[in-house]
């Protein structure tokens, strides 16, 4: 076992659960809202996007054109039991491989925007979509 797979499907999976959950307790605690419209904001927003529409595609082609997605869901699980299995990440498709880097990675920088209360409220992010195109 190599350090960078071991620090990549174990370490990685379990920093970005911190993250996001800090994420979440911090916008809770927060005080209204920072409706900032700066350039950084539009390129953060322009890459939610991207990775989410990333994240979508790879996530359809694993589960359509692959045999691989039972292994998404024993992987998930056993880092859920805290006893995760490198074998089933590392012996998967490189598709597999790219779409929980890249959840995870959307996962993080999410983190660090006000609209990571979308995890646990989706339907807000539904609203604002419906909202906007009116």
């Amino acid at each position: 076992m190599e350090i960078y797979q071991l620090l990549l499907w174990i370490v990685f999976p379990y920093s970005v659960a911190a993250v996001v959950g800090m994420g979440l307790i911090w916008q809770l605690d927060a005080p209204g809202g920072n409706n900032d419209n700066s350039k950084s904001q539009y390129v953060i927003k322009a890459v939610l996007r991207t990775m989410l529409i990333l994240s979508a595609l790879s996530g359809f082609w694993m589960m359509h054109f692959s045999d691989d997605s039972h292994h998404l869901l024993l992987w998930v699980a056993s880092l859920i039991q805290f006893k995760p299995d490198l074998n089933l990440i590392t012996n998967s498709s490189i598709i597999l491989r790219a779409h929980f880097i890249i959840v995870f990675l959307f996962l993080l920088l999410l983190a660090f925007t006000n609209k990571v209360t979308y995890i646990y409220k989706p339907h807000l992010y539904i609203k604002s979509l419906m909202a906007k195109s009116d």
